[in-house]
């Protein structure tokens, strides 16, 4: 696989195994970064007596950090399937426009293209360049995605050892992971601002009008229901900001 296509005219491009190095060294530190993240799930799923498979599967199937979060209060409480499914599909609502950003560098093979495109996360998306070829692509998200599902399994094995007393009811289930993410969010939105210069008044209004009414809505539909309006106006808003 390679790492961010050649401008026009360049002939000059590294060897495959360079390319793929550079791309690894890229994906490496954000994948140590969500090992913690998954870890947690993987311990607190398994105190709300999930099983090993039930926490592997999650993780590949869902492949959802704060959905995956959402769903471990809703299956303790009970709530039904349609319940937990809607939650998880407005949480996850936010992939669409970063689904849509990024479909032009997925490979053409259909097969390919379905797996690169279940493996795409708010990290992966984070990590990713403007040029980067659909096999650089590839690269960087089977490397977050195989952490993710390693760690989720890791958490959940040392979940049955730790006792229970050492995790206490208070803790912040959302925390790190909306820290890691966070962080991730201001580095691409100063990477791709810094490629844009003549454009970063504009979007960075625009963002701050989507961040806004997203602060709006939650007052108004509550921290569930403003997920799939929000992200539908942030799409809007900033589609038509960016260059």
């Amino acid at each position: 696989m390679s790492d961010v296509q050649p401008l026009a005219g360049d002939t000059t491009a590294p060897p495959l195994d360079r390319r793929i190095a550079a791309t690894l060294r890229r994906a490496a530190p954000v994948a140590i970064a969500v090992v913690p993240v998954s870890m947690l799930f993987g311990v607190l799923a398994v105190r709300a007596d999930w099983s090993l498979l039930e926490v592997v599967a999650i993780s590949l199937l869902g492949f959802s950090g704060s959905g995956q979060f959402a769903l471990l209060p809703l299956a303790e409480s009970g709530a039904g399937f349609f319940t937990m499914l809607l939650v998880t599909a407005s949480i996850n609502s936010r992939y669409l426009p970063i689904a849509y950003a990024s479909a032009k560098r997925l490979p053409a093979a259909a097969g390919k293209r379905a797996c690169l495109a279940h493996m795409l996360g708010d990290e992966a998306y984070a990590t990713e360049h403007e040029r980067d070829s659909g096999a650089s692509l590839g690269w960087i998200r089977i490397t977050i995605f195989i952490a993710w599902a390693l760690a989720g399994l890791l958490g959940a094995l040392l979940g049955r050892v730790i006792p229970t007393a050492w995790l206490g009811a208070e803790v912040n289930l959302g925390y790190p992971a909306s820290v890691v993410l966070m962080y991730l969010s201001a580095a691409q939105l100063r990477a791709r601002l810094w490629h844009n210069g003549q454009r970063r008044a504009p979007v960075l209004a625009a963002a701050g009008m989507s961040a806004g009414l997203a602060l709006l809505l939650i007052q108004w539909l509550g921290p569930v229901y403003f997920w799939i309006p929000s992200v539908l106006l942030a799409t809007g808003i900033l589609g038509r900001a960016w260059p």
